[in-house]
């Protein structure tokens, strides 16, 4: 970078940071005080210019009437209901009438008497499956393409193959960790099939499960467990099929298997990325076994770990991780036992560390199907990384992509882009740089 330049951007920095004035500076104002990379320097500034004007807003995405339709096409599809999809049709379609981008959507049907044009009526066939193409035809201002779409459209079941595939597709929802073998909470019983039969049913032994499957009354110690046989009507119109389970009750558990069962079930509930071994926040601590016993819980460091776990406090940077034994007293009526969970409660990161480790992991978020070799839609630029990080972007070209992720594709037989997005991660005077590469297709 020529002298002068630079010196422009340190007389630019210098300003900046001086209209400050005493308020409490941020992040990116403490920044332009510490950075000495030239690119950064001006990267910094330039967020700090638009803060100015409009709390850095989203500007409104500027687009020619080509690259609206074009953009608006690559990202139509349809909507379908429930578990449908273009090959298997079987209920009413969305089909959009407005485009992502402000194109007006109109569609037409290859098929009316199957499906209509505007998607909201379904007409399966008694015969066959039967392929229908709906035609999008998306337009803005004097602009006009298309994009078709086969579907399937399945034929309606008769009554005979509802109630067979019903049969075949039913089952028993358990609750817990139950099963067929192993049954001691209240049973899921669907009252219809998935495609429309009507499921009643009945308890071979209602005193142990009864009908409908809320109940379950566990035989007691010393009964032994009990075999109940669950059976399944399934009606459609006039077919009718059944469907057997058999099923085992166990017996009541005494107090000692209670605690045995419930101590090796027993375990901590860690937030989401977190482990024994690195934890930074909250923790979920059982206070009733599956089995029905109590638990309660004392942490050997209630300052780190309170004795609920719900309140974690991270040793300052530079004190040193924390390890904590937390101790777990299951409970069913007289009988006892212990149960001990060892985590590391870690220090709280300098900001060298909250930047590399942002720096680590931050990535660019894609749209659709895109990719980095396959631009066509904005681009997910975080502002803020996991461990408190600002991060400010700037593009090698602001024609192709913006600094805040705005794609404008290049006119077709222009050829595609290559534009190079920086990352300036920064943690107060901790300030690094991350770069990625991304190719931005040309216009259909």
């Amino acid at each position: 970078m020529a002298k002068s330049e630079n010196n422009k951007l340190v007389s630019a920095s210098t300003s900046a940071s001086v209209s400050v004035s005493a308020e409490k500076k941020t992040g990116l104002e403490n920044a332009l005080e510490h950075v000495k990379n030239p690119k950064a320097r001006a990267a910094i500034k330039r967020a700090l210019e638009k803060k100015k004007l409009k709390e850095k807003e989203k500007q409104p995405e500027v687009k020619t009437d080509e690259q609206i339709v074009a953009s608006d096409k690559a990202a139509l599809a349809i909507g379908f209901g429930g578990s449908d999809t273009l090959s298997s049709v079987t209920q009413a379609l969305k089909l959009a009438i407005t485009g992502k981008y402000g194109s007006t959507i109109t569609w037409t049907s290859s098929n009316t008497a199957v499906i209509s044009n505007d998607g909201k009526t379904v007409v399966p066939s008694t015969n066959s499956d039967v392929k229908v193409l709906l035609t999008a035809t998306i337009t803005k201002n004097n602009i006009t393409t298309t994009k078709v779409f086969e579907v399937t459209v399945k034929a309606k079941l008769t009554d005979a193959q509802i109630v067979i595939a019903d049969k075949a597709a039913l089952a028993i929802g358990f609750g817990g960790s139950d099963d067929t073998s192993f049954v001691t909470s209240p049973l899921t019983l669907p009252a219809k099939g998935a495609n429309g039969s009507v499921i009643s049913w009945i308890s071979s032994n209602p005193a142990i499960i009864s009908n409908d499957g809320k109940t379950v009354i566990r035989p007691v110690i010393g009964q032994g467990d009990a075999v109940v046989t669950m059976i399944a009507r399934i009606k459609s119109n006039g077919v009718t099929d059944t469907k057997l389970f058999t099923l085992v009750v166990k017996q009541q558990l005494n107090d000692a298997d209670k605690v045995a069962a419930d101590k090796a079930a027993l375990s901590i509930t860690f937030t989401e990325g977190e482990s024994a071994g690195s934890v930074t926040s909250k923790l979920t601590l059982p206070t009733l076994g599956v089995n029905g016993s109590t638990i309660t819980w004392v942490s050997s460091a209630p300052a780190a770990i309170s004795n609920d776990g719900k309140t974690v406090t991270r040793p300052a940077a530079g004190q040193g991780d924390i390890y904590v034994t937390l101790i777990a007293t299951i409970t069913s009526n007289g009988v006892s036992d212990l149960k001990t969970f060892s985590v590391v409660v870690k220090q709280q990161l300098t900001d060298a560390q909250k930047m590399a480790a942002d720096k680590a992991a931050l990535q660019i978020g894609f749209s659709g199907t895109d990719t980095s070799g396959s631009v066509t839609l904005k681009l997910s630029l975080p502002v803020v990384g996991v461990n408190g990080s600002t991060i400010v972007w700037y593009s090698s070209n602001t024609a192709i992509i913006a600094d805040n992720g705005t794609v404008i594709r290049p006119a077709a037989g222009t050829g595609d882009k290559t534009v190079t997005l920086s990352a300036v991660i920064i943690s107060n005077a901790s300030v690094d740089t991350k770069a990625f590469t991304v190719t931005v297709k040309q216009l259909p």
